[in-house]
């Protein structure tokens, strides 16, 4: 008896160790990462925050496709923060259904756009600057 209590011990002490594993098929969110030059943001760091809390869902690293993803749990406005070592990063918002999907697209800006934005304010900018120059000047003389 004893030495069957001593084998039913043992088994036990090793099921402990015992990892187990569940594959599911449930839809997840995937969010893709790359900067304009189409550089990829592989192996950084990541976290996501379910609706209202303070403590993250899940952190990680983004995969060697740039992406990552998270299964959420309830619906809601979940935040994911992307970020890297050399300062880049973003923080977006992904909003849940109460089937626990998401139906937003990809939003990238137009970067050409961005850029011709960017230059009528600093032409606007010093334009500005040269004609009160300009009128300074003109009233001195």
């Amino acid at each position: 008896m004893r030495t069957l209590f001593a084998l039913f011990a043992f088994v036990c002490i090793l099921s402990a160790h015992n990892l187990t594993h569940s594959i599911s098929h449930k839809e997840s969110v995937v969010v893709s990462f790359s900067f304009a030059q189409e550089d990829d943001f592989s192996f950084e760091s990541y976290e996501v925050y379910a609706p209202d809390a303070k403590v993250p869902f899940a952190v990680g690293r983004t995969d060697a496709l740039s992406r990552l993803s998270f299964l959420p749990d309830r619906e809601g406005k979940w935040t994911v923060k992307v970020f890297s070592q050399d300062g880049h990063g973003k923080i977006l918002s992904v909003d849940v259904d109460k089937n626990l999907q998401t139906t937003q697209e990809t939003k990238n800006a137009n970067t050409l756009l961005k850029a011709l934005l960017g230059i009528v304010v600093l032409l606007g900018v010093f334009g500005l600057i040269y004609f009160k120059k300009k009128d300074k000047k003109i009233e001195k003389t």
